[in-house]
């Protein structure tokens, strides 16, 4: 199963606990907008449209807004997430995961996070599951877990990279848009030109794309 992004599992923990106390923020740095990196301790809300930010437990927290941001990162380099535009426009920005790099284009995760009334406490039965993995806990895939009374669901949108922004896939032209992206990669183009892989099999189109791109690499 595809492991739940380090984006969601920053959210799952902001929800959990909403007072931001000190166990709540992951070590790492986020880069400026002026390239300066900044180390310290950081805290995505469920919002997506900031960070929080502070450099150790004795400093203030600081909400630091998007349009300040290039990318920030987590778990000693290996988990990152971009600033992007979406469709050129400045006001528009989000912070997403890189989906797939193909010798045409790049290509983004953006989230969505819906909730409903609830108390806040995550139930473990309704959490995602964690597997240890080299002594680091990765969550499964999932779409929603339930929070005493409420419920939050976390939807992708998958965004491709043109020129300075990003544009979303659709159902009228993620096929137009891939044929030309998966040069490298004409099994799996077949599959989704021939509709054996829809719409809606693009997170497991863009896992095999990496599968088979880190297979060959080797």
């Amino acid at each position: 199963m595809l492991k739940l992004n380090l984006l969601i599992v920053l959210v799952i923990l902001s929800i959990t606990v909403q007072a931001q106390e000190a166990r709540d923020f992951k070590y790492g740095h986020y880069y400026t907008t002026n390239g300066q990196k900044l180390d310290g301790f950081l805290y995505v809300p469920s919002s997506l449209n900031s960070i929080v930010y502070r450099r150790d437990n004795e400093t203030e927290k600081q909400i630091i807004a998007l349009d300040k941001i290039q990318s920030v990162v987590l778990s000693g380099g290996r988990d990152s997430l971009v600033v992007k535009t979406e469709n050129n426009k400045p006001n528009k920005l989000y912070l997403g995961s890189l989906a797939a790099l193909t010798p045409a284009t790049k290509f983004f995760r953006k989230f969505n996070i819906s909730t409903t009334a609830g108390s806040g406490s995550v139930s473990m039965s309704a959490a995602p599951t964690m597997h240890a993995s080299g002594g680091r806990p990765i969550f499964s895939n999932t779409n929603s877990f339930s929070n005493s009374g409420g419920k939050t669901s976390i939807d992708e949108t998958f965004m491709y990279e043109e020129g300075n922004t990003t544009y979303e896939l659709t159902k009228k032209n993620y096929i137009d848009i891939l044929s030309k992206a998966f040069s490298d990669n004409q099994v799996l183009t077949k599959q989704f030109q021939s509709k054996y892989l829809g719409f809606d099999d693009l997170a497991m189109i863009f896992q095999k794309y990496n599968e088979n791109k880190n297979t060959n690499s080797k």
